[in-house]
């Protein structure tokens, strides 16, 4: 540092001493400084603009134009820096000016960032280095070149580079910070911070590093401003100060050394100083010690210069009061002291008496009745009771200090020993005023209570009867009757019967319990009922019987050949020989296509086991009407409730007695309606090849027909629409309580002939007359038996030839 500072060959002064003091030496005079280990950290982030860079780059060329450059003179080290630190050439790589200055022309910005800390730490810990070239012993001097506010920290790492004995110059340009470079930069700062407003003017501080180099005596050529004495060094100075005085901060003036205010001194207790000695003295009331440093207080009372009476109290060094022995006081003297009587000066803190005991003394006693408190000031009262100290049964009385009476508890009264108590029942007294029911509670309590099928009122003494059903408080479904207080029982409506809980009804259903007279149809409500008849007949007059209707006589029927009555209807038959067709009253002679059939059958609770026994003869009446054979038609039977189950697939029967038979012996399921899943199960597995149906490409019709007798409890859409979708031609058939709105939308196309329907399950074979198949078999590829063939020009119905048969036979034989 010693040399550094002897050096000081980067101080800067201002323009006007550097023009006044600079010598004049030509363009290629070198200024001869000694040696000197000098690095420039220069700025090249991305706000460094290209022509700037170029005239820092001219900037250095000028000023390693001035220096005496040499392995052994001045060794030059160039850092650019950004957000990355790099290092253009160490102080041991270049010893020629013309390597240095080729080196220089070659450098290439970085534009980057400005992490100007992080490129100190490089300064510090890599450029001035002994194996970057750094030489011992040799001034190391960096100058800082920047034009921006720094990204990161640099007031610690530059104060260490300081600590490190490395001058720091900065030199701000432009947009550069003066708090930043002031951090940076070795004090004065005035020496060492340079700031310009562009870099077009960086030249000035090569000027001024010229005027440094040429060995100017600055103390005898320049106002120095050194307030006592200035030793000069080339191209710098250095102020100093006479004995017992400090330099100041601005390195010119000087301050006296104050060692008592720097707490340099050994005084105990005054320091009194002088520019760089000081010596002791004491407060008032103490005297110094021959070590002329210490002090001892002054007591007057122990060397008995006082002149008090009882006692000499010290009160600091050099201070005493007087005193008196306890029980004594002070006279207005200050010095002598007279007797204290407290009680008679009435200055004692007794409650009620104050007895005198000697001077300053007393004490404390209390009045009769009255004991003195452990304060031994205060007196209580003496309360017997509390202290129970009486004979009182129940209550003790504080009448007075030492006096007491005794007492009862609420709902007791005071015998006449004027000590113990007696409960008072005020219930067996007749002190109450219950209207009903008096309840003893205690000793003088009772509670007023009400008879059974009573309320107690809110007077909380008279009673009101109960009417629970006026207050709704039962649980009957329709009739409450009142049969006394807090008493009821339950009754019905007319045409409604009690139930056995005798609280809720039912209805009285005469037609269920067949209470009534009607012939065909008896319509229900409650306790009563109207009669009805059957679709195709006429209630007579009595509103009891019913008429069947001739329908074969009473509407146009078109019958080709016969019309034959049904109850409430009718249906046309063909003589032998000929076929129903489509119309369903031309007759023709063509005989049934090959089909594949299969029949959804309703087996839920509500068919009833004796009608599904008259479904399973429908089932068979239409098979009767069919060609079955293994190569003609084919037909599987499924019967559904809340589950499916196949009865027999398409092809497990070849003939129409086998079917019937199976079809026989088929056992009643029961349950729910599940439609839907019936539709699907027929769907996905009842024409399933698996089951028997033919192959699509041979073009077998496939028919499916559902008989049910009630609304279907899932949704039947998707399926009944699919069905249609997959080319199966749907028959809906609905008895009793079937939807008549689900069976058409099962029913194929056009539904009027799809879609059959009857209110009752004794006329379902009725429907079987009716109902027809309706397929092409121009358009089936079958494998038919050797029979007699018809080729059909139209679409042929499902008609039963034999039902047909059978017919002509009852009007041939019977009729």
């Amino acid at each position: 540092m010693g040399n550094l500072r002897g050096l000081s060959v980067f101080i800067f002064l201002t323009l006007v001493v550097f023009t006044t003091a600079r010598p004049k030496s030509g363009p290629n005079q070198k200024c001869k400084s000694g040696p000197v280990d000098l690095v420039f950290l220069i700025d090249s982030s991305r706000s460094v603009r290209p022509h700037e860079f170029e005239t820092m780059r001219k900037f250095l060329i000028d000023i390693l134009n001035t220096l005496d450059i040499g392995l052994d003179t001045t060794r030059v080290g160039v850092v650019q820096y950004s957000s990355q630190v790099r290092s253009e050439f160490s102080l041991k790589t270049h010893s020629k000016l013309e390597n240095m200055v080729k080196a220089i022309d070659e450098i290439v910005p970085l534009a980057q960032g400005t992490m100007t800390g992080l490129a100190i730490r490089y300064l510090m810990n890599e450029a001035f280095s002994p194996g970057q070239g750094d030489r011992p012993k040799v001034p190391n001097v960096a100058v800082i070149v920047t034009d921006g506010r720094p990204q990161d920290r640099v007031a610690e790492v530059a104060a260490e580079a300081r600590e490190r004995g490395i001058e720091i110059y900065a030199v701000g340009v432009a947009r550069a910070d003066m708090t930043s470079l002031r951090a940076m930069a070795s004090p004065p700062f005035e020496d060492h911070v340079f700031l310009v407003e562009r870099f077009d003017l960086i030249y000035q501080f090569g000027l001024q590093f010229q005027d440094k180099l040429c060995g100017i005596d600055l103390c005898l050529e320049s106002e120095h401003g050194c307030e006592h004495l200035c030793e000069s060094s080339p191209g710098s100075y250095t102020c100093h100060c006479l004995p017992g005085y400090r330099l100041n901060a601005d390195g010119k003036t000087c301050s006296a050394i104050d060692l008592c205010a720097e707490g340099k001194h050994n005084c105990q207790q005054i320091c009194i100083s002088s520019p760089g000695s000081f010596t002791c003295d004491c407060n008032q009331g103490y005297h110094l010690n021959d070590d002329k440093k210490t002090c001892s207080p002054i007591d007057l009372c122990a060397e008995e210069k006082h002149g008090c009476e009882q006692v000499c109290v010290y009160m600091g060094p050099g201070i005493f009061t007087c005193d008196c022995n306890e029980g004594y006081r002070l006279n207005v003297d200050k010095k002598s002291c007279a007797p204290i009587d407290l009680c008679t000066e009435g200055k004692h803190d007794c409650e009620q008496v104050c007895v005198y005991s000697g001077p300053g003394i007393f004490t404390c006693d209390c009045n009769e009745g009255y004991r003195l408190n452990g304060d031994e000031k205060t007196c209580s009262p003496i309360d017997l009771c509390a202290e129970e100290k009486h004979d009182c049964q129940q209550v003790c009385v504080y009448s007075g200090p030492g006096i007491f009476t005794c007492d009862c508890n609420k709902g007791y009264r005071l015998n006449a020993d004027e000590k113990t108590c007696t409960p008072i029942d005020l219930c067996a007294e007749g002190k109450h005023g219950c209207e009903q029911v008096c309840v003893y509670s205690g000793p003088g309590i009772f509670t007023c209570d009400c008879n059974e099928g009573y309320r107690l009122n809110g007077d909380k003494k008279t009673c009101s009867p109960i009417d629970l059903c006026a207050e709704g408080k039962h649980d009957c479904e329709q009739v409450c009757v009142n049969m006394g207080p807090g008493i009821f029982t339950c009754d019905c409506n007319k045409g409604y019967r009690l139930n056995e809980d005798e609280k809720s009804c039912s209805a009285i259903d005469l037609c269920a319990e067949g209470k009534h007279d009607c012939e065909q149809i008896c319509i229900s409500a409650p306790g009563v009922f109207t009669c009805d008849c059957n679709k195709g007949f006429k209630l007579n007059r009595d509103k009891r019987t019913c008429t069947n209707m001739d329908m074969c006589n009473t509407v146009k029927h078109g019958c080709d050949y016969q019309c034959v009555n049904t109850p409430g209807s009718y249906h046309c038959i063909c003589p032998e020989g000929q076929l129903l067709q489509d119309d369903g009253k031309t007759c023709g002679t063509c005989k049934s296509a090959n089909i594949d059939l299969v029949l959804l059958i309703d087996g839920s609770k509500s068919v009833r086991p004796q009608n599904f026994e008259l479904v399973k003869k429908f089932v068979n009446q239409v098979v009767d009407s069919l060609d079955v054979s293994a190569h003609g038609t084919r037909v599987g039977l499924v019967q559904y409730s809340s589950r499916v189950r196949t009865e027999f697939p398409l092809n497990m029967y070849h003939t129409a007695e086998d079917i019937k038979a199976a079809v026989m012996k088929v056992d009643y399921m029961e349950k729910g309606t599940m439609t839907g899943l019936a539709l699907k199960h027929m769907l996905e597995y009842s024409f399933s090849e698996a089951e028997g149906a033919r192959p699509a490409s041979r073009n077998i019709p496939r028919i499916g027909l559902v008989f049910t007798d009630g609304r279907s409890q899932d949704d039947i859409s998707e399926y009944a629409k699919k069905a249609k979708e997959a080319g199966i031609t749907m028959y809906a058939v609905g008895v009793g309580k079937a939807v008549e709105d689900e069976l058409r939308e099962i029913a194929s196309d056009p539904v009027e002939k799809h879609f059959y329907y009857t209110t009752d399950f004794s006329a379902i074979n009725t429907i079987a007359d009716n109902l027809k198949l309706n397929v092409c078999p121009a358009e089936s590829l079958r494998e038919v038996e050797v029979k007699d063939p018809c080729a059909c020009e139209n679409l042929v119905e499902f008609q039963q030839a034999t039902m047909n048969r059978l017919d002509q036979f009852t009007q041939k034989h019977i009729l």
